[in-house]
């Protein structure tokens, strides 16, 4: 028979754990038709893929092209594609692009984009993906929805509950809650679980951003893990990390938290970004309880000299080390980009804690940082753990974007790259499992049937790569470097990077959960 995409002669790591092995790979329609010797057989286009590596696309699990605004203004989502990343799953951390019945709630998302607006023109989630299809996107799109979102756009649980449901019905794929801006309690862990009632109904994936990634890590770490045994829903606590020396020593407690909660069936599991440092919101290192609520009511109350006063003596008490934390992107004063905490403060002479609330209101609270906060022997035990997921917890880019002045964390342009050429081997991690890690583990995380493995029937999301230069390129520095070695990329059987060239047409589809 004649396949539309013939592969010839690649070795092939199948995504499911498997060694490796050679073996040519016919595409048809869009699917995995046969693996195998097939010698003779005829396609439309054939790809030979000696000493090349062939594998499921790659599948991004804790990703944030949404709410930064680049899946819209950058829709090939570059940076991504040429990772070998085939499917984003957005939504995460809180905040979803729908639903939205007041268009007005997605204003506090402005925290997070650079130089560009998300043109909001829809209300349900159906509306939601039927825009991004109409776009055009390079990778395949599918989207959690954020509890803070149901927060800004419901008053009581019945309507939570209403739009939860309505959008599970119209394809999105679970629920994500961000702790550390929401306040908690018995009212709010009841919500939780009647909303996560919801989700196990239909079979969806939680997503958790920890509470507390610090001192109070492993109660974080408890209560995540609680609320998987109590709502009985699969949930995936994103990009797991320890912030600081002082939580560094509680991680391996924090592993011993999740395998005992596995070994006695909770559904709960973990993503990992492979880089030791952060990448978030200046925001972020303010008291849980001063970054609660709108950006205005936020500004409104680093601006008020008693509670100013009090928020400092805060930040004092965490000891920040401001020599570790680098400005990436600010919305107004570029000239903070690339500049430490501790280098500001020398220039100002006023003290790290002081200079955070007065640069987050010059910025109108939009302003992004890297932090040298991680432990690196920590983040090879969390890789090595056998369900342990990596993610790349970026966005989708292209190299034009530097001329906005700001820095993007390097793991939008090379994090899949990075786990696999350098850091699986540092962890001892077989390349069989390595690639599981990134296939069929995120697959099964969220749901995906028909992806995450390369079997016949399955879809042909398909990753062909030179190992020996299958590599990270972008650096904190320079981070607008695209990683080297893709050679070929498959998204539902259609060639979407070619001889390493990116195509022109867009082949990403929107991907709505079954019920």
């Amino acid at each position: 028979m004649a396949f539309s995409i013939l592969i010839k002669n690649g070795t092939i790591l199948d995504g499911s754990g498997a060694e490796p092995y050679a073996a040519d790979l016919g595409i048809s329609a869009g699917r995995i038709e046969k693996i195998g010797n097939l010698a003779g057989e005829t396609a439309e286009r054939i790809i030979d893929a000696t000493n090349l590596y062939v594998t499921p696309g790659f599948i991004d699990i804790t990703n944030h092209s949404d709410v930064y605004g680049t899946l819209f203004s950058v829709p090939s989502q570059e940076s991504l594609l040429r990772q070998g990343v085939t499917t984003i799953l957005v939504g995460n951390c809180g905040e979803s692009l729908a639903p939205v019945v007041r268009r007005e709630s997605l204003t506090e998302l402005e925290r997070w984009t650079t130089g560009f607006s998300v043109p909001i023109n829809w209300n349900s989630v159906a509306e939601y993906y039927e825009n991004i299809e109409n776009l055009g996107v390079g990778p395949n799109v599918a989207t959690l929805v954020g509890q803070e979102t149901l927060k800004r756009n419901a008053k009581t649980l019945e309507e939570k509950i209403f739009l939860l449901e309505s959008a599970l019905r119209e394809g999105a794929w679970g629920l994500s809650s961000n702790f550390s801006f929401a306040e908690r309690g018995s009212a709010a862990d009841d919500e939780i679980l009647a909303l996560l009632k919801i989700i196990k109904k239909y079979n969806g994936l939680y997503k958790i951003h920890l509470k507390d990634e610090g001192k109070n890590f492993l109660p974080s770490i408890s209560a995540a893990v609680s609320l998987a045994r109590a709502s009985g829903a699969r949930t995936v606590v994103s990009h797991l990390k320890a912030i600081g020396r002082d939580a560094w020593g509680d991680f391996g407690d924090a592993l011993k938290i999740f395998k005992k909660a596995q070994s006695e069936g909770v559904d709960i599991n973990f993503d990992v970004s492979p880089y030791l440092r952060t990448g978030s919101a200046l925001i972020s290192f303010l008291p849980s309880w001063a970054r609660i609520g709108t950006n205005e009511e936020i500004l409104k109350r680093i601006s008020d000299k008693e509670i100013s006063q009090k928020i400092i003596n805060e930040l004092k008490s965490a000891t920040l080390h401001a020599e570790r934390i680098l400005i990436a992107s600010a919305f107004k004063d570029k000239s903070l980009v690339g500049k430490t905490l501790e280098e500001i403060s020398k220039h100002t002479g006023a003290p790290a804690e002081e200079s955070i609330l007065e640069i987050l209101k010059i910025n109108g609270l939009n302003v992004s940082v890297f932090g040298k906060t991680l432990n690196g022997r920590n983040l090879l035990l969390a890789l090595t753990s056998p369900g342990g997921i990596v993610s790349g917890d970026g966005s989708g880019y292209d190299t034009d974007f530097r001329r906005f002045g700001d820095l993007v964390h390097p793991r939008s342009f090379g994090a899949f790259p990075r786990f696999f050429s350098a850091i699986s081997a540092k962890a001892k991690i077989s390349l069989a499992e390595a690639v599981a890690k990134m296939t069929s583990l995120p697959a099964k995380a969220l749901g995906l049937k028909n992806r995450g493995t390369l079997k016949p029937k399955n879809i042909a999301d398909i990753a062909i790569f030179n190992p020996a230069e299958f590599k990270d390129q972008a650096t904190y520095g320079n981070p607008y470097r695209y990683a080297s070695g893709l050679r070929f990329l498959v998204i539902s059987g259609n060639l979407a990077v070619s001889e390493g060239e990116l195509a022109a047409e867009r082949h990403g589809l929107v991907l709505r959960k079954k019920n």
